[in-house]
């Protein structure tokens, strides 16, 4: 189909972002236990929200020439367009199913925004703390979904955030590790010499210390140690890899698998030893 006027639908390609966001969105479902109307507009609402997203990283790129002007008019007639219909399918929420708390998300949701402009204008949502800042925020659905399964924030739903994150971010270090040992190795250079290896170490083992830490604490439930053993495990034979060549294709559907494996592995864990409040 041909639009004139408007052009083509943009549809966003960070494959690993849409795995934060449904697996966050499957994780606060779960572990609330219960599936409502609300939830499921929800669901509708961040999916519009998250194809705006992707409209604005072209619009907000200071990127110049004729030829990126006329996408960056494209991109924010789509970025409106999806904008409209993520605040169609969410307002009720707060209009009709009286949801007051969502506000709260929403303030952090456009902080989170502001900020990831200040990073594309400035070239970085592709650095360490662009992407971290990126997956706390696409994380922060696993809160909200909580909440609005529940109707009402529960101390659950700040836990289940921080787990979220920890993984997720878990992800980012380990991507980063191993496209950055891909370009280390088409030059000839020690895997020790990749500026990704040793923050990939650093994180998975802090978190070899913080998840039990949270479990010794009754943070969270003991269980959730089995729900990181996929992350650890990857981390422990990616470290070991060394390879010129990197089927980006493949690790994105590995990651796919492993994000998974953690979400079902969560919310049985938190069925099986809950958490009160």
């Amino acid at each position: 189909m041909n639009f004139p006027r408007i052009g083509r639908p943009i549809v966003p390609k960070e494959h690993g972002a849409w795995a934060v966001l449904y697996g966050s969105f499957l994780s606060g479902l779960g572990v609330a236990g219960q599936v409502t109307l609300p939830a499921g507009l929800l669901l509708v609402g961040i999916t519009a929200a998250a194809f705006a997203n992707g409209s604005f990283a072209i619009f907000a790129h200071p990127a110049l020439g004729q030829v990126h002007e006329g996408r960056r008019q494209h991109a924010l007639i789509w970025f409106l367009l999806y904008a409209a219909g993520a605040a169609a399918v969410l307002l009720p929420l707060v209009l009709v199913f009286h949801m007051t708390f969502l506000l709260s998300f929403g303030m952090g949701a456009a902080f989170v925004f502001v900020l990831r402009m200040f990073l594309i204008r400035g070239r970085e949502d592709r650095t360490l703390f662009g992407e971290l800042a990126g997956t706390a925020g696409l994380t922060m659905v696993g809160a909200i979904t909580h909440a609005v399964a529940l109707e009402g924030i529960r101390p659950v739903g700040a836990v289940l955030w921080l787990i979220l994150f920890l993984f997720f971010a878990s992800g980012v270090f380990y991507v980063r590790m191993r496209i950055r040992g891909m370009i280390a190795q088409r030059k000839d250079a020690p895997g020790t010499s990749n500026p990704e290896f040793w923050p990939c170490v650093i994180y998975h083992a802090l978190l070899l210390i913080v998840i039990p830490a949270f479990v010794v604490a009754r943070i969270v439930p003991w269980a959730v140690l089995v729900a990181f053993a996929p992350a650890w495990w990857r981390a422990a034979a990616g470290l070991a890899r060394e390879e010129a060549r990197l089927d980006i294709r493949r690790l994105g559907w590995s990651e796919v698998v492993v994000a998974t494996t953690f979400v079902v592995i969560l919310i049985a864990a938190f069925h099986f030893t809950p958490l009160h409040g």
